[in-house]
This record gives structure tokens, sequence and C-alpha cells, in this order.
């Protein structure tokens, strides 16, 4: 498969290598019709297999019989060169780089080992038919072989390291996406129906009830959105300003706690990603005020600045002593998870998160984020 790294390499190495041949050979035998002639007629051979590859639609490229018919009349054409004067194994230069990049695994290490053998053949040449020939020139294609196949074998491994790199980071993005939503969603459902079994009068029950409803409708919209797009809906119509504000407000009602917001500088032009990682954290922050903190009052502080972006959360709770945290974030099922998902969001826009906090004084969260 074609690699889009590749893709420049692809259109340019064959026809440079082979020109620069083609220019070496005609001033070496020049004169000599009788073997520049046919030389440069398999030359042109080559370059027109390239030329005609290149010209085919890209799901004709794709097919394994057009790949089989290239690459073994690249090999074929290369070969004949080779056997007409060494120097040719400078074009499996060319020849290597199409093996490596268009055939698919394990074919590719055919393509690659008769690539090998065809280079080989042009480094022994000058070896004799004797026995000690022969055994040279079985052990330089063996060296050459061994040596490009574990290449290509190498080239293999680092693919598949970087797609399960990739995977990983992609599990751990939803699994923050789903703690925002849905975790969050269902914990504060179950928050607000404890404090409804708990209530003293029909009215306070009604009213968490009432956020346990809205709540359940919200984690709903929010789930159908991430399904579509994993984006929070409150970035769909503002900007993370608004939102911010917004989503105080929300909290605010639902848990009857005072949240006040400052705004500060212009943060209504960062790109998505940032947007997103902040107003995670500051969801995360208050789910976690409203589940664990006993507080009275919060407050959101969003800056920006010229070297970057700044969100503060503070509460007036309980508080808790951070040192404790360690364990907690070794093992999310303790109740830890919420902190690690925002260290690893806020780190994946190249930002830093501070904790403070002291038993009986409160917490702060604080969030910076690099312009």
């Amino acid at each position: 498969m074609i690699d889009p790294r590749w893709r420049t390499v692809l259109l340019i190495a064959p026809y440079v290598v082979l020109g620069i041949l083609v220019a070496f050979t005609a001033g070496v035998w020049w004169g000599d019709w009788g073997r520049l002639l046919p030389t440069l007629a398999l030359c042109a051979v080559y370059g027109a297999l390239v030329v005609a590859f290149q010209l085919l639609p890209a799901r004709r490229r794709r097919n394994a019989a057009v790949l089989t018919a290239f690459m073994a009349g690249l090999i074929a054409v290369n070969l004949a060169l080779v056997l007409q004067e060494s120097w040719f194994g400078f074009l499996t230069i060319a020849t290597f780089t199409f093996a490596y990049s268009l055939l698919e695994w394990p074919w590719e290490l055919l393509g690659v080992g008769a690539t090998a053998v065809v280079a080989a053949m042009a480094q022994s040449s000058s070896l004799g038919h004797d026995a000690v020939g022969i055994v040279g020139t079985v052990g330089i294609v063996a060296l050459n072989v061994i040596a490009m196949c574990g290449l290509s074998w190498s080239l293999r491994l680092a693919e598949r390291q970087v797609q399960l790199q990739a995977t990983e980071r992609e599990r751990s993005r939803l699994a923050r996406e789903i703690h925002d939503t849905l975790a969050q969603g269902f914990a504060g459902i179950v928050t607000q129906l404890q404090a409804a079994e708990e209530a003293p009068d029909d009215a306070e029950r009604r009213r968490h009830t009432g956020a346990a409803l809205a709540l359940a409708r919200d984690g709903l919209a929010e789930a159908r959105r991430s399904v579509r797009a994993l984006r929070p809906a409150a970035l769909d119509a503002v900007r993370l300003p608004e939102a911010i504000e917004q989503l105080a407000r929300t909290w605010s009602a639902r848990t009857g706690i005072p949240a006040d917001v400052t705004l500060a500088g212009d943060a209504r032009s960062l790109p998505m990603d940032v947007e997103v990682a902040l107003l995670r954290t500051a969801q995360e922050a208050l789910a976690n005020v409203e589940r664990h903190a006993g507080a009275h009052r919060v407050r959101l502080d969003l800056r920006s600045t010229a070297t970057g972006i700044r969100l503060e959360v503070r509460d007036d709770g309980r508080g808790f002593e951070p040192a404790g945290l360690d364990d907690r974030e070794v093992h999310p099922d303790a109740g830890g998870y919420g902190l690690v998902a925002m260290r690893e969001r806020i780190a994946s826009v190249a930002g830093g998160l501070v904790i403070e906090s002291r038993p009986g004084h409160g917490t702060a969260i604080r969030v910076e984020v690099p312009a």
C-alpha cells in the first residue's frame, strides 16, 4: 500500500536515478552503438513501465495482479541492465523504493528479496566463475537478501508500533470522552436521586428529581452528539468563554451552590482541541466539587494572555491532601480517574495542571495552556 510519505519519492526518484545512469552510460559507451543502443532501449522500457503505472487510476494501481506484473517487469528489466553493466545496480534504489512502498505484507518480502538478488549480482559481477567466486557470489546474495528483508521486517514492526500507539491514544481519548459525558451524567443523576430520597418535603424532592431528569436528558443528547462528533455540545454554538459561563449557570442551578465566573482577555480564537480540553476540565472540576467538596461557593477564572490561556476552578470546600492522589491515579477505580483524565487531556494540548488543596481550606485546580 502506498504510504503518503513515499509519494514524492515515487514520483521523482526513479527518473532521477535512471537519468543519471543513462547520462553516465552514454558518456562511457558513446560510439559503441552495439552496446549503447540495447542498454538505452532497456532503460526506456524501465522508464515506460514506471510512467504507465503512475498514469493508471488509483484503483487499478492497488490491484494485486497489476502490482505483481509491474514489480516483476521492473525487477526483470533491472536484472537485464545489471547483466549489461554492473553500475545499473544503482537502479535498484528505485526498484527497492517501489517494493517497500507498494507491496502488501508479506508479499513485500518477495519483491524486496528479488531486488536484493539483482543488487547482489551487480556487487559480485567482478568475481570469477571458479569455486571461490561462486562462494563469494552466494555469500553476497545471502547478505543482501537478509539485510534488505530484515529492513523490511524492521519497518513492519515500527509501523505496527506506531499503529498500536495511535490506537492506545484513541482509546485513552475515548475513555476521557465517555467519562466526561455519560459517567459524569450518571454520577450527577445518582447524586440528585439520593438527595431526593433524603429530601424533607415534596417540593425539595421534586426539585432534585427534576434536576436528575434534566441531567438524564442532557446526557442522552451529549451521548448522541458524542457518537456524531465527540465534540462538546456546549461548543456547537458558542466559544469557550460563553460555554464556561453557561456551564457555571447550569451547574449552580442544579446544585444550589453559587458559581462566580471571571473572564479576562480574548479567549475566542483558540483551537478547538484546546477549547474542548479546557471545557472538559471545568466540567470535571465542578463534578468533583459537587461529589466531594461540600463547598458553599465556587469561582471559575478564565484568563487569556499573550503567552497562553489559564483556567482556575477554586472552591471553599473541605479540601484534601494532594499527596494522597498517587494511589488513586494508579488505581482509577478508587475514584481518581477524573484527575487522571484531566492531566492527560491537558497534556494532549501541551498544557500543565496544578492542584492546590489543604484539608479544611478548599481546593484550586489551575490549568495553563501555552499560546
